[in-house]
Order: C-alpha cells, then structure tokens, then sequence
C-alpha cells in the first residue's frame, strides 16, 4: 500500500517511520531542501513554509517531547533550542533510514479523488519539481504539512492602520531584535510568539508594550523545585484530580496554581473569562519584565493615528514606531479541494482531529492540526501509529453519522471551555487525547496490571510525568527499551544541569526542628502580648514624656556646644554622596561636594565609553532591591516607576531628589580629590586639608570634617595569579566585567564567566542571548532568588519585615537556615542545577530570574572553579575541560584602596575594615572622618547609606556623642571576622538590613517604637510590624521627622502596584468570588491529594534517588 506523506516536518518523519513500522510503503514530498519543518531556521523567509526565529526554544521538555521509541541523548538540555531539536530530527531520521523515503524540493500541487475513489480511495497527487509537474496515484495520503506557514493579519479589526506612519508586520517576519533597538514597539497578541519577542525586543527597544484582548495564564518552565512544568502538570495523578471534579471547580485549582508564582490580576494578564480556559503562555520572563518596567501591558487597540496608538479604556495615545502583529495563522489546505476538507474559523471538522467524517474511504489523515496542553510531537506520533492501522484495516473508524456527531458535540465541549474565538476548538488535554488514541490500536498501559507484575513501574507511571514511553510498554508498536526509559527518565532530565556537583548532601528530615520552632514561636508570642497589656499603663505614662521630649526637641533643644564642626568635605556625588549633602543641610553645616566626573549619579550614571578612572554600571542592570525599600526615607519614588528601577530611571529620582533639595548648587563637578591629610593641630581641632584638582589646578581647602562617599566598587580586583595560564598561556581575550558595556562584541563566542555574584550572573544571562556558548565557573555555593516573591510582589517587600527578623532572633540559626533554604529550593532545587546544597557552609545569595531557566536550557553551562588556562582552553578542578574559549570575562569584584587618604589614615583600616558601626575609625582623636556606604547589607545600600549618614551629621552637630575610643576599639574587635584571603570578597562588611538599620537608627535616636505605636496608631504598628521595613518608618521620630511617613507607609503598596495595573479586568470580582463555594467544594480532594503527597512528596519516581518529583 502506497502512502504519501506531505511535509517532512515533525508529523511528517514520524508518519513515514509509522508507515514503515506498518509494512506501507511511504514517499514523503518535502518542498525545502531539509527536514524539520518549523524546526528548520533559516534566515530568509520562504513563501508557502513556516518560519522561526533563532532564538526559539521549546516549550515542553526533552522527556515530554521525545518520540516514544526514541528519547533525547542525555547531555541534551530540558528545554531544547531549535538547533538542538532540529538535531534531534535528523538523528531520528538516520536511526530510522527515513531519508531515502524524502523527495526535498518536492511541492504538492494538488491532492484529489481518483475516479474510482469510491471502490479503491486512491489519490491522484499532483507534484512539481524544478518547475515539472507529475502525477501519482497512492492508496493513501498522510497531510502533514502544519498550519503555522500562512500568517493571519486581520488589519480591518484595527482602524486607522493605514495611516499608520510607522512600520507594522506580523511575527512571521520577525528574525532579530536588532529592528527594535532605540524604538518604540508595540505587540498586538499574546501567545507564546507575541510574548517571546516581546521579552526579546525589550533588551534592544525604548518601551515595550503588549496588547491583550483576553489576557492570558502564563507559566514558566521552571516549576515547582525546579523541575520541567509539564512534568509536573501532565500526570495520570493530576489529570485524573483535574477530569474527576466539576469543571470550574477544576480549572479553579489550576487558576489557583498558576497565581502562587504572580497574581495574574495584579500584572494586568488575568483572562477576561476566568472561568474559561485560556491557552498557557509559556515564559519564564514576562512576569519580572513588567515587574521592572521593561514590558507594559495594555487593553486591545481601539485605534491607530499617524504615530501613535489609542487603547480601549486608555484616553491617553501611546506613541508607537513599530507595531508587530502576533495573531496566529490561519489554517489552510491550498491542495485540496474544499470538497475534501472545509475550513471555517480556523477549523476543519475532523473525527479525533484527523479523519475528514464524510470521505467513504478513510484514506486521508490530517496529522498536527491540534493544540494540546503539552507537547505537540508525541501526539502527532500517536495519531500516525493509529492512521497507519486504519490505513491497513486494522482499525476501524465508526459509521459517518456517528462520527459527525461527536465533532459536533466536541465543538460544544470545546465552545463551553475555552470559549469560541480564533482556534481554541483545536486544544485538547493531551493526556486524555493520547490515552483514547492509544486505547483504540491497543498501546495504552494499564496501571492497575503493571500493579501486579511490576508495582516500581505502576507508581512510576501513575505518580510521575506521563511520557510517551508509556504508549511503548504493550501492543503494536511494543518497544523493548520502554520500561528502562521510563524509569531513568529523570536521570536524563537532571543529567545536563549536575555539572558542578555542591558540597553536602541535603537533609530529608527538617520537619522535627521546624514543629519545635513553631512551637517556640506560638509561647514568645503569647509571652510578647502578655507583657504589652501588662506594661500598657506605663508605655501610656512613656508616651506622654516623649511626647514632651519631642516637642522640645523640636523645637528649643540645642546641640552640645564641644561640637566644633561646622564646613564638611564629601568627597563623591553618588547615592552615598547626595544623601550626605542633604544631612549636612539638614543639621545646618556646610557640605562641599566634590565629584570628578560631570554628573551625579556615582555608579548608576551610564557611559558607553571607558574611564579607567571611574566604574559605571553596565547597560541592561536593574536594581536588585525594590523602589519602597530603596528610596530616601523622605523622598519616594513616583508610582508611575516600576518596582525595579533601570539605572536610566534610578539617575532620573537622583536628579528629582537633588533638585527637590537644592543639591547641586553644593556639588563641584569635575574636581578630583587627589590628597586627605590631617592638619598639624588635629588633635584639638579635627580638621582636614583636602587637596583638589580642576582642569589642571591643584587647590588646597580646609574642612572642620570628611565624610567619604567614593563607595565600595573603586578598582577592579584582577587575581590572574589564581588562574595559571591566563597571562601567559591563554592566546584569547580577557577582562574585568568593569569594562563590559554590552554584549554586542561577544556575539558568536565561546564565553567563560568567573565569578557568580550579582553580576557574574547578570552578564552570564545576557551573554547567552548572543554568545554562541556561555560557561560560568562557580567556586563557592550559591542561592539564587528572584525578584518576584510569593504571587509576584517584590521580593524584599515580602521578606524584608520586623516579623521576620523576630523569627530570625527568635528561633536557632540553624532551624532558620533549614527554613530559608527550603524556601529558596521550592523555586529549583539548587543541588539538581549544581549551584548549592542545604549542607553548604560557605555561600552567597543573588539575584537572577532568568538563570534557572537558561541552565535548563543549555544556554548556559555551570562549571567548577577553573584550575588552568591553555592556548585555547580552560581547565577546570573537577577535571573537566571546554575547549576553545574565545573571550575569559572575570567577574571578580572590586577592592577599595581609598589611595587619597594619607598613609597614616589608611594603615588603620587593615585588612578588615576595622570601623566602628562600618563607619568611623575608633582610633582618630576627633572623630571627624566617616566612611558612608562601605557596607553591604541583605538590603538596599541607598537606605543603608542615608542612614548613616543622618547619624554622622548628627555626630558633627553635636547632638550624637560617640562612646570612648576603648569602648569603640572593643566593639570592633567583638565582632572583627579574620582575614579574608580574596580581599574583593567583603563578607565582613555584608550585615542584616534591619538589625544594622535599627541599630544606627538607634544611635541616632530615630528608631520607631512598635510597641508605643500600638498603643497610639494600631494601624500603622501593624503595617511596621507584619509589613515591609520601608525607610519611611526612619522619619516617624526624631530629628529628621517628616510629616508624610505615615501615610507613605500606609500607601506604600499602591504605589507598588500602581505601574503593573495598565489593564483592569471588570470581572475580577466575579472569579474571586466564586472560590467561597469552590474551597468547600474542594477540601476532600485537598485531604485525598495530600495523603497521597505525604507518601509520595514528589510525584514522580527514581530508581537511585527515590520520589524525584
């Protein structure tokens, strides 16, 4: 029996190997001149085939994705980029002898009944080749030709497009974001495609803005512990909890799911029909992208003008250069008579999508025109493993009338779930789908018999990712190696990310010292409200006095007169230096500001040229802390800015703030300070002579005090003699990440990263959209969190309390610590990804979103720490070895050598930075001279730095006294650590926010009272307490007092969210509220589902290492 297979596509391999498998004869007609179909990248766009852009990665894992027979070699990513995949085809193709069953540039002209069609459903198929046409007869005709080739761009649904001045195009055309750089884009659609290029042009583009009619649920691919998404949702355990409740209640389980990681209403991305289903968006970046601001969500488009955008329920236009339709594909067969099949809205009425219901013969089979909820190879497999048995008359497909009505009933299940617009009638769960095909040519597995012969396999089918090796177990098609794929599954799944393997194995019995703790924490909180009633009278009577006080101190109290400081040297207009500058006026001295360069800004002011003189930040950083736990404590940043602020935006609130406090006229741009030495009486007078350099000329000035604001990140610490061969050996490029700006000149290379702090990681991730490959060697353990915290508000917000912090006195450290690394591998289980074990002594944490997901990808290879260079290559400690290395980018650090400090100042410091509170030096007869913002906390520096800031002044104006220098010196040996011997390494200086915070509040005598406030502003005690430890709360008392710190506590959280809610729903209300009936509803599932948890906490099953998943 001959077949023709049209397309050599995905569906097309697998319908020729079925074909094979079956004893047909196949003879595939492939127009390009290669397999792969959409897999197949090229760079021009060719008329009639689909088109990708290089960039692609897969959606669904290796494991999920696999043809049954054939799983992915194990080295090979979780998530696949298309040259990856594409690989995979043609390792299939060969394994197979599928290739010489290809005719390549080969056109199907037309596909129609023979005249006899009726007795013998043969085909007439018309062919071209070189421009000559060829008719063959076959028996049958396999239509494998996909539906992503012709675009569909319904522009009479946007009115005023054709006056539209700038550029539009619909995503097809898209190949590189190079068209968006410096440009203002607009993205019409938000399927995987539209989101995909949206995070991609955000990196190039001005502003980015996604338009959404229906909104959409978006998942990552780094799920629960880290674990592939569809390895965790497609299981015989979750479809079964899914199709056994009613259906909203079902799809409110999985509308709860998908809101743990981010509210989807809070980001303007919640379905306009909550209870519908909506196709899952697939991206791990979209959610921290709108947290920073890089990408903005809106209502459709109402219309277009000349160079602008007007949106439904926006008033305002919206300036746009370039639009990009992402709005599907239509679904068309131009070889086929509309007889055959007949397409309307996007659908074609097939039995079990592939049989047209009205052909008296069952000889043509559409193969891939389905959306499933995970991956689409598998599915097309199982659809030609049972075409090619109908084919051969071993299956049969029922009587017509029945056939017709269950499409039509199919259509109104299909209608009443995801509703009727564009394809939706085309999704399916895939599941389901692939067990009812299977069960008609007798491949499914039935768990209940494998529970008797093979019970290891039985739970590992139930219980873990139903992978298309299961549909190999029985039947035809039986393949031997099924029940051994099946079982290491998840070795090939973990095997590509365990390249560096961390120190310590993690401990599975935590739950005994978090009850004690718990138990611990219930007595101290009893204990706590117990005292405050008892203690309410006199916290009244106390209330009282420093109200008193207060206002007294408000208004006649004077500073202690010994202070004689009066003119103030600030050397750096950075964060550290503004702050310092606004203190000083506040405390009535004169600051002198001195700033070599032409602008403030420090660190955060971008320049694309090199000055070996300064550091600046690279292009695409972000803020790590958000803008309410970084702002000044009495200045917030403006709602409209994203809770991560770009440095572009960070320079913006700089400008505002020095404006709104008539900063500038106290700074001296371009004056380097070249010498800070002790006049001749300082011992009496604590004054300093700072020598300064303007345009050539050296000034000598005399100041009554030195606060020193250069920061942490002055030169760049280079240890060459750690890595032999780099200097003498390694014929490629090296250099300090001080000296990267973008990634454009690392396009195509083979990158080696050293180093993964915060920038180490920032640099590994935006290399690997461009490099050819990235490698980051990793020395010590290291956590990764994100920005975005329990349902997407920042992650210090959430964090970052008083609450927290009295767990953190409260309980062990060592029950706290189990706590916080559970709760940082309920993101990805670290140890799998190589980054750090639960048994680690020695770590760091830092923030990335995007690095789990470019591990699991392959984008970026973890390695260990580098032992040596050759020629060409790099060596590394575990006796590994990456050849060709083209460029070696040290991110190593920074050291601060404050070489304009005279050498009798600077020998005090040592090797430990031996400052009292990280700020003064004990040993100095006056205390005249602070070190602000030399201090790294698990906050936000800025807030850190102001703080001390308002002490130091305080200090200078006499209204703080400083201990005795013995006091001071015990102080600092009481907590010096020992020498480290990586001096870019300043855990020394690294301290907990709040408690530093508070601590210097303290001395300053601006430290809020929660247990006053509670007696006061129950209110307000609350928010300070259980809510994020905003800086505002440092304005509630003291000098310094502002008037706006209530409210700006109390109003905090709208202005987080105030930049995220471009798009409101109008029937959020409505979802909501039906989860009061749904949570009742839902309990005995609940109970059911965590029996079965606590006896299998990770749904899945391996053989070495027990429940994986």
């Amino acid at each position: 029996m001959r077949v023709a297979v049209v397309g050599a596509g995905v569906s097309g391999l697998t319908a020729t190997k079925c074909c094979l498998d079956e004893g047909l004869e196949p003879t595939c007609f492939e127009q390009s001149q290669d397999i792969g179909g959409l897999w197949h990248y090229t760079e021009h766009i060719e008329a009639g085939r689909p088109s990708l852009y290089p960039s692609l990665i897969s959606n669904t894992s290796k494991e999920m994705s696999a043809f049954s027979d054939f799983p992915y070699p194990e080295d090979f990513p979780v998530f696949l980029p298309n040259a990856r995949l594409l690989d995979y085809l043609r390792r299939y193709a060969e394994h197979f002898g599928l290739w010489k069953h290809i005719k390549f540039e080969t056109t199907v002209v037309s596909i129609q009944k023979c005249p006899d069609f009726a007795t013998t459903g043969q085909w007439d198929v018309v062919t071209k080749v070189d421009g000559k046409r060829t008719s063959h007869v076959f028996d049958a005709v396999m239509v494998c030709s996909g539906n992503f080739y012709e675009p569909s761009l319904p522009l009479h649904c946007f009115p005023g497009i054709e006056r539209f001045q700038g550029q539009y195009f619909h995503s097809r055309q898209y190949k590189h974001p190079d068209v968006f750089r410096g440009k203002r884009v607009l993205v019409v659609g938000m399927g995987n495609s539209g989101v995909d290029i949206a995070v991609e042009a955000s990196r190039v583009a001005t502003k980015v803005t996604i338009c959404t009619t229906r909104g959409a649920w978006v998942l990552s691919r780094v799920f629960d512990h880290g674990y592939p998404w569809d390895m965790v949702f497609n299981t015989r355990l979750m479809s079964l909890i899914r199709n056994s409740l009613p259906g909203s209640l079902s799809w409110g389980l999985i509308n709860y799911k998908v809101n743990q990681r981010f509210k989807h209403e809070n980001y303007g991305l919640q379905p306009e029909k909550g209870c519908l289903v909506r196709e899952l968006v697939i991206n791990d970046d979209l959610p921290s992208y709108i947290l920073t601001g890089r990408i903005t969500i809106k209502p459709s488009v109402k219309e277009f003008k000349d160079n602008s955008v007007v949106f439904y329920s926006c008033p305002e236009e919206e300036p746009i250069d370039i639009v990009i339709f992402c709005t599907g594909y239509n679904v068309s067969f131009p070889f086929l008579e509309e007889a055959v099949i007949k397409v309307e809205n996007k659908h074609a009425s097939l039995y079990k999508y592939v049989f047209p219901t009205h052909l008296q013969r069952p000889t043509l089979a559409v193969l891939g025109l389905i959306k499933p909820f995970g991956a689409i190879m598998p599915v097309t497999e199982m659809q030609a493993r049972w075409v090619t048995r109908v084919f051969r008359g071993l299956c049969q497909l029922p009587p017509q009338s029945v056939m017709e009505k269950e499409v039509q009933e199919k259509s109104k299940t299909q209608v009443q779930w995801f509703g009727l617009s564009f394809d939706e009638v085309l999704k399916t769960d895939c599941l389901v789908y692939m067990d009812e095909l299977a069960s008609f040519i007798g491949a499914k597995p039935s768990v209940l018999g494998l529970l008797c012969r093979d019970p290891w396999l039985a739970l590992t089918i139930f219980f873990g990712p139903c992978t298309p090796y299961q549909y190999r177990l029985r039947g035809p098609g039986h393949w031997d190696g099924a029940r051994q794929a099946i079982l290491t599954q998840w070795d090939r799944t973990l095997k590509p990310t365990r390249t560096r393997v961390p120190a310590g194995i993690p401990s599975p019995f935590p739950s005994l010292l978090i009850v004690m703790g718990l138990l611990l924490l219930m007595a101290a909180l009893l204990l706590c409200f117990h005292e405050v009633l008892e203690l309410q009278p006199f916290l009244q009577i106390c209330g009282e006095r420093n109200l008193k006080q207060s206002s007294s101190s408000e208004g006649t109290a004077l500073p202690c007169k010994d202070s004689m400081v009066r003119s103030v040297a600030i050397i750096g207009a950075g964060v550290s230096g503004l702050a310092s500058v606004k203190c000083c006026l506040d405390e009535g001295l004169e600051p002198t500001c001195f700033e070599r360069s032409e602008d403030i800004g420090g660190l955060w002011r971008y320049t694309h040229s090199m000055d070996s003189r300064r550091v600046s930040v690279y292009h695409s950083v972000i803020t790590n802390t958000s803008k309410e736990m970084s702002c000044f404590s009495d200045f917030p940043c403006p709602e409209d800015f994203p809770s991560y602020l770009p440095h572009s935006l960070l320079m913006e609130y700089f400008r505002m703030y020095a404006r709104h406090f008539d900063l500038l006229r106290h700074i001296h741009f371009k004056t380097t300070v070249l010498n800070v030495r002790k006049r001749p009486d300082f011992a009496t007078t604590g004054q300093w002579e700072v020598v300064t350099e303007t345009s050539g000329v050296q000034k000598s000035h005399i100041f009554d005090a030195v606060m020193v604001c250069t920061g942490h990140f002055q030169e760049p610490y280079l240890p060459l003699a750690s890595f032999p061969g780099i200097d003498t050996r390694f014929r490629g490029r090296y250099l300090h990440s001080q000296e990267y700006k973008d990634a454009e000149a690392f396009r195509g290379k083979r990158v080696l990263v050293v180093g993964i702090g915060n920038t180490g990681g920032d640099l590994s991730v935006e290399l690997s959209h461009v490099a050819a490959k990235v490698f980051l060697s990793v020395r010590s353990s290291t956590w990764v969190v994100s920005r975005l915290s329990d349902q997407g508000f920042p992650l210090d917000m959430i964090g970052t309390t008083r609450f927290n912090h009295f767990l953190d006195w409260l309980l062990p450290s060592t029950l706290m610590r189990r706590i916080r690394f559970r709760k940082f591998n309920s993101w990805f289980n670290h140890a799998n990804y190589g980054l750090a074990s639960t048994k680690s002594s020695n770590f760091k944490v830092i923030v990335n979103e995007e690095l789990p997901f470019c591990l699991l990808s392959g984008t970026i290879v973890l390695k260990s720490n580098v032992k040596e260079f050759t020629e060409s290559s790099a060596v590394f400690e575990d006796g590994t070895t990456e050849e060709n290395i083209d460029i070696v980018l040290f991110a190593t650090g920074y050291i601060f050598p404050f070489s304009f400090l005279e050498e009798s100042v600077r020998s005090l410091f040592g090797d430990n930075r031996s400052l009292y509170k990280r700020i003064f030096l004990p040993q100095l007869e006056k205390p005249t001279l602070a070190i602000i913002g030399l201090v790294q906390l698990t906050g936000s520096v800025m807030v850190g730095a102001e703080m001390q800031a308002r002490w130091v002044t305080g200090v200078f104006a006499g209204w703080n006294k400083l201990p005795p220098t013995s006091k001071m010196m015990a102080d600092v040996l009481k907590i010096k650590p020992p020498v480290e011997s990586n001096p870019s390494e300043r855990k020394n200086l690294k301290m907990s926010f709040i408690s530093y915070i508070d601590e210097i509040a303290s001395c300053a005598g601006i430290k809020p009272s929660v247990l006053k406030l509670l007696l006061t502003d129950p209110r307000l005690a609350l928010a300070i307490f259980f809510g994020p430890c905003s800086p505002y709360q440092y304005r509630l008392v003291g000098r310094g007092k502002w008037r706006g710190a209530r409210d700006a506590i109390l109003t905090q959280w709208q202005r987080t969210l105030r930049p995220l809610r471009t798009r409101v729903m109008d029937d959020s209300s409505d979802s909501s509220s039906s989860w009061r009936w749904m949570c009742l509803l839902v309990l005995p599932a609940a109970l059911t589902a965590g029996f079965l948890f606590s006896k299998y906490p990770r749904l899945g099953w391996s053989p070495q290492a027990g429940p994986q998943l």
